[in-house]
């Protein structure tokens, strides 16, 4: 309890591109720690609270102990603060906010120049890598970029399958967002990447976010520009995830010949997949077998973006891994449905029901 204010805080010394790491805890009793770091030149600042067994906020102060930027997710996801910081001296802070308090991992970094993450100078060819998002809220404060084809670029990966939104504010004049797919996963920005999604315009009065539900499977760029010839705009660009977690092994193929095999069903068993489909990823397909007469239950829940995922049941009745005339077995029309299946192989699909992008949970019992 001896680092509860700005004058004990404890030292992270010079923040540099190797990363510092703190092992702390907070609870109703020491509410909250501080912590000290400077800069030698204007940098790019990583923060990074993880390993939360209960709700705590991160904060970053100013020399005055101003808080100038703040990351307060819900529950126990790690806590991301991303922001570019003069010369000077800096605070962290860190607050409980659960009844129980809980033990956390602060991590520090920060790169110089332009570059955040892993560097980049924001071109299409080198744009500025925000690394991979695991949740929680990465801010980038005063970047500039100007009108189109002289925009600014990102490039990032996601930790897990997310619920994600992208937003600019305080822009200094009309602004526009456009998002990227790697679609031949080569890790550039190319003629092939064309966009999948395009808009999020904000203003200075007004801010429209881009927010969907996306796989961590491939590589994402963002560009952002002015919508208008005039002078370079200045903004703030915020990320946030939710993370929506899988629990596969390899991602489900969207054929028969790629489908997730979970092996044989007997009696009392279980199979539970956590994946997503939409944009990026359109169907899943998933195979089992029944060594006899069964009883077998099927369940789905949306867990997050769409509403409505479409979930049918196929057998493959002569076993030559096509599906023919005559294989659907029938569709789940409700959140749970039961049928009694003969012996043999049986494979069911999780399809986008819309143009949006969910996060579902199927499961299969006997």
């Amino acid at each position: 309890m001896t680092d509860n204010s700005l004058n004990a805080a404890q030292s992270l010394g010079v923040l540099s591109s190797k990363p510092i790491a703190r092992r702390d805890s907070v609870n109703p009793r020491d509410r909250f720690d501080f912590f000290k770091f400077s800069l030698k030149r204007s940098s790019n600042v990583n923060l990074q609270l993880s390993g939360l067994k209960g709700n705590a906020d991160l904060f970053l102060l100013n020399k005055a102990g101003k808080a100038i930027a703040q990351s307060r997710q819900g529950g126990n996801s790690p806590e991301l603060l991303m922001r570019t910081l003069a010369k000077g001296t800096y605070y962290v802070q860190v607050l409980n906010r659960s009844k129980g308090g809980t033990k956390y991992k602060l991590t520090s970094s920060a790169t110089a120049g332009d570059g955040g993450g892993g560097g980049g100078t924001g071109t299409s060819a080198s744009p500025i890598d925000l690394g991979k998002l695991a949740g929680g809220l990465l801010t980038r404060s005063r970047d500039t970029a100007g009108s189109f084809g002289s925009g600014k670029y990102y490039k990032f990966t996601l930790g897990q399958i997310s619920d994600l939104s992208i937003a600019l504010s305080q822009v200094s004049g009309g602004g526009r967002m456009t998002l990227y797919r790697d679609i031949n996963r080569d890790g550039q920005l190319d003629n092939r990447d064309t966009p999948f999604i395009t808009g999020g315009s904000g203003s200075e009065s007004s801010n429209e976010p881009i927010s969907l539900v996306l796989p961590a499977t491939e590589t994402y760029f963002l560009e952002v520009n002015r919508d208008s010839s005039a002078n370079t705009m200045l903004y703030d660009l915020i990320l946030s995830t939710t993370q929506s977690p899988g629990n596969l092994p390899t991602d489900p193929g969207a054929e028969l010949a790629t489908a997730f095999n979970f092996g044989t069903l007997s009696p009392g068993g279980r199979f539970e997949a956590k994946d997503y489909v939409g944009n990026v990823d359109g169907t899943d397909f998933y195979r089992f077998s029944l060594g006899s007469s069964t009883n077998v239950t099927f369940a789905k829940q949306d867990v997050a973006g769409d509403i409505n995922t479409n979930i049918t049941i196929y057998q493959d009745k002569n076993g030559n891994g096509i599906l023919e005339s005559g294989d659907t077995i029938g569709s789940l029309l409700g959140p749970q449905a039961s049928q009694v299946l003969q012996a043999g192989t049986y494979y069911v699909s999780a399809k986008q029901a819309n143009v949006n992008n969910t996060a579902y949970s199927l499961t299969i019992s006997a």
